[in-house]
């Protein structure tokens, strides 16, 4: 019988149902064993017993009858006959009674005892009646003929009592030997049924044990993450259902366990145009939903890493040049500027001179027109020179306008690094400490561009104070050339306006002091400006170094700025090709971007 096929309840029916059936066999055999040996015992009791135990019964009433006859020969009183007569009754109907309940086919026994008590009773009933008439014949007759029938009736019925002993020993051995054989049997059948029971119990236990030991193992592989555990159990039954789903379910994971190892395997080698492909059944599907949503938002996440490094990229370059461009000027400046100083220390050693010569000129007229000449010769070059510093503090001025703007559009970069870099979260640390000693710069510079504006303004109006006062020292000299007459009060007036003029030029000298103070200043600055810009674009350079690493698709939630998934990083430096935009302005802020600003 195939236990693998049939169902768990079945096969524990089957095998219940036929022990209990053999169980009940025996127990029927042994009952109907029993109810035999009852009715065999039932029937020595109810004739064998009941035969021999009347035989009894017969001979002793006849053995009464005999020893009440002779008493009534011996004492002669003839009314105890009656007793005689009484027992002979019984006696028949004793011999009925014993004629029905004989058992034995064989009656020769009991026909022979039968008429031995008939010879005997017939000999007893003339003694009855001799003994009335003549006691002494009667006496005669009980010793002649009584007595010897009376002992051939005692040894019939014993020959019969022995017949019916060996009848019955011989229905007892037969008993005995049925009993023995169906105890032999009954035993037999017994040993018989339980090593079928053992059997199919072994067949049962066995297409119990063997699939659940198997998914026994299995479940403890589980738990212990081996999916590899075999399960070879087939069957038409629950536990070859079970054993099935257990092996499904294996595949299912393996297949589930592969897809995200390969996929995950893909992602650690910067790899990101991955899906899962494998099913992922019921509960399952939730993890792929969420992997591949982890993948998109990954490649999202890069791609927009790249841009921004792009961006920053662009930024810094730009902010290099600016800066560099800023130290040039600057040091342009820086250079004009002493030039100019140079200028005015020569217009003020020029000034002390005029002073000098017109209090000369006070003593000498001669050498005071003379001098006059000259001074008309340097009052020239001081107009030329007025213009000059005039020209050089317009240029300044431009100069000045381009570092302030240099440093709104530094200080913008910045703003947007800092964003870009709260973004980037610990990996745009050192991002942002750059981003912030830009912004420091480029306030620190556009503080010196006004400080350095407002000096310049205020030199330019000294500038134009001065080329009056040259032009009035002009006009004044010329009227000494024309009337020289006139020179020694002339001369007062050029000594006062030489004084005045020797003041604003030590006003001017100040001025320029300061100026080419603060151009140094700003020279150095956009130095540092210039070098951290350099240091911005090497890191810029070094992120896209890095993302160079990672290869995304073209899955992303991004609308025309994700990579292409098959050559996410194709440039020949290895940079990203990531689309060329202006970076973003300051503009008005939004809920999404709360530092203001075009979102990357």
């Amino acid at each position: 019988m195939n236990f693998k096929n049939m169902s768990i309840k079945k096969s524990l029916i089957v095998g219940f149902g036929t022990t209990i059936l053999i169980s009940v066999a025996i127990i029927v055999a042994s009952l109907v064993l029993m109810n035999t040996q009852k009715s065999a015992y039932t029937d020595i009791i109810d004739h064998y017993v009941e035969s021999t135990e009347l035989i009894a019964d017969c001979r002793i009433t006849y053995n009464i009858a005999a020893r009440n006859l002779r008493d009534v020969v011996i004492s002669g009183e003839t009314a105890a006959l009656t007793t005689v007569s009484t027992k002979l009754d019984e006696l028949d109907a004793l011999f009925t009674e014993l004629r029905s309940a004989f058992p034995l086919e064989d009656r020769s026994t009991l026909d022979a005892f039968d008429n031995a008590i008939k010879s005997w009773k017939t000999d007893a009933q003339h003694i009855a009646e001799v003994v009335r008439t003549n006691q002494k014949e009667a006496a005669g007759l009980i010793v002649s003929s009584c007595t010897p029938k009376l002992n051939a009736a005692a040894q019939a019925g014993e020959a019969a009592a022995a017949a019916l002993a060996a009848a019955q020993a011989h229905i007892i051995d037969q008993q005995n030997m049925t009993s023995n054989i169906s105890l032999v049997v009954i035993l037999a059948v017994m040993v018989v049924a339980t090593f079928i029971v053992l059997l199919m119990a072994t067949k049962i236990i066995k297409s119990l044990v063997e699939p659940s030991t198997q998914v026994r193992n299995a479940l403890v592989g589980f738990s212990q993450g081996n999916l590899n555990i075999p399960v070879e159990f087939t069957g038409k039954n629950e536990l070859g259902d079970m054993c099935d789903a257990l092996r499904t379910s294996q595949n299912v994971l393996h297949s589930v366990i592969s897809d995200i190892s390969e996929t995950t395997g893909q992602m650690a080698k910067g790899n990101f145009d991955v899906e899962l492909t494998a099913t992922f059944p019921g509960d399952l599907a939730p993890i792929q939903q969420s992997v591949n949503q982890f993948v998109i938002r990954m490649s999202d996440t890069i791609t927009n890493i790249a841009q921004s490094a792009t961006q920053v990229s662009a930024g810094s370059e730009q902010v290099s040049n600016s800066s560099q461009s800023l130290a040039q000027g600057a040091t342009e400046q820086a250079s004009a500027v002493e030039e100019l100083a140079a200028t005015i220390n020569d217009i003020s050693t020029s000034s002390k001179q005029t002073a000098a010569s017109a209090e000369e000129a006070q003593a000498s007229v001669a050498q005071a027109g003379a001098q006059v000449n000259a001074t008309n010769e340097y009052v020239k070059q001081l107009n030329e020179a007025m213009q000059n510093i005039s020209d050089s503090s317009e240029e300044i001025s431009k100069i000045i306008a381009t570092i302030e703007n240099i440093a709104f559009q530094t200080n913008i970069l910045a703003l947007n690094a800092a964003v870009e870099a709260a973004r980037a979260g610990s990996a745009g640390k050192g991002f942002a400490v750059v981003a912030d000693e830009v912004r420091n710069l480029a306030s620190k510079s556009d503080e010196a561009a006004k400080a350095t504006k407002d000096l310049i303004e205020n030199s330019i109006t000294a500038v134009h104070g001065g080329a009056e006062v040259v032009n009035k020292v002009t006009d004044s000299l010329e009227q000494t050339t024309v009337l020289a007459g006139g020179v020694s009060k002339l001369m007062d007036q050029v000594a006062e306006a030489v004084e005045s003029q020797t003041t604003a030029i030590s006003q001017i000298t100040e001025g320029i002091d300061q100026i080419s103070a603060v151009v140094q200043t700003n020279s150095a600055t956009s130095e540092e400006c210039a070098a951290a810009s350099e240091e911005l674009s090497s890191q810029a350079n070094i992120m896209h170094q890095l993302m160079a690493e990672f290869k995304v698709g073209n899955r992303g939630s991004l609308g025309g700025g994700g990579f292409n998934s098959s050559s996410a990083f194709s440039g020949g430096d290895g940079w990203a090709e990531v689309p060329s935009q202006e970076p973003p302005m300051l503009g008005g802020r939004s809920n999404d971007n709360p530092f203001g600003g075009a979102k990357y």
